[in-house]
């Protein structure tokens, strides 16, 4: 039987605690796909919802209004 695989990468930020102690834990398992999977089919189930953060706020230092040094484009005004 062929297979027809696809492959998703999974990015760990490692100037980040929080990132790294999750890269740390993932390494634990020597199957890391299989863990992926499993923690995937859990959400699907939902048992144990996965918990989603919110971004952080935008910088409000935002430039509104005058030229782009980079582009040369006017930005919005406010």
């Amino acid at each position: 039987m062929a297979k027809n695989i696809t492959n998703k990468t999974v990015s760990f930020n490692v100037l980040d605690p929080y990132q790294v102690k999750m890269k740390e834990h993932a390494e634990q398992f020597p199957n890391f796909s299989g863990y992926i999977k499993r923690l995937i089919q859990r959400d699907m189930e939902g048992g144990n919802a996965v918990k989603t953060t919110k971004k952080a706020p935008a910088h409000s230092h935002v430039i509104h209004g005058g030229t782009n040094a980079f582009t040369g484009f006017v930005l919005g005004q406010k």
